[in-house]
């Protein structure tokens, strides 16, 4: 076959395959339909390679505590989160009947961050926190301080108030645990 004759015969090929699919997909109830105008084209969505600025909250959900974004001009570090977390959820996040466990508290929450670690000092008994309380915090404050490469369960949080201190607590499936391994039976002899 010549050069000639071969691509003469690649775009008959081609046009009996798509007169082959027409046939096919007209069968099957498939038609054409001109194009549809519905508005205007989508905006704010994130754009390969950026990086969404944004506060991550744990809130409590009907199936346990989770986590919500929160849109924010820049990158916002533990500080910052916890202030959002004292606020509660927003409107869309009541609607979406999400609720806070933390409470109410008179006084100042101080927030210090070092490398992998965050202090959170408040006006309050931390052993009187609930358990969804103090994930609350834990997850919050975690999640906002975990350098890029690590993982949130990497980062040490301490909770101070009251006189009492609870340290070395992180962020594991949306709940804080103790740091420390947890002991696993002996093998039986």
């Amino acid at each position: 076959m010549t050069a000639r004759r071969a691509r003469r015969a690649a775009p008959a090929a081609l046009v009996t395959l798509t007169a082959l699919l027409m046939t096919a997909l007209g069968g099957c109830g498939v038609t054409t339909t001109d194009v549809i105008d519905v508005g205007l084209p989508a905006t704010g969505a994130k754009k390969q390679g950026e990086v969404a600025a944004e506060a991550k909250l744990y809130f409590m959900s009907p199936t346990g505590v989770t986590q919500v974004s929160r849109p924010a001009k820049t990158k916002l570090g533990a500080e910052d989160a916890i202030v959002l977390l004292l606020e509660g959820p927003d409107e869309d996040q009541r609607i979406r009947g999400l609720t806070t466990d933390v409470p109410k508290m008179k006084g100042e929450v101080h927030v210090t961050t070092g490398t992998l670690r965050v202090s959170i000092q408040m006006p309050y008994n931390v052993l009187r926190l609930s358990p969804v309380a103090r994930s609350q915090f834990v997850c919050t404050a975690a999640a906002n301080e975990v350098p890029r490469g690590r993982q949130i369960h990497d980062v040490k949080v301490e909770l101070s108030g009251g006189g009492l201190v609870i340290s070395d607590l992180v962020c594991d499936s949306n709940n804080a645990f103790p740091a420390a391994k947890v002991p696993t039976p002996a093998p039986s002899r």
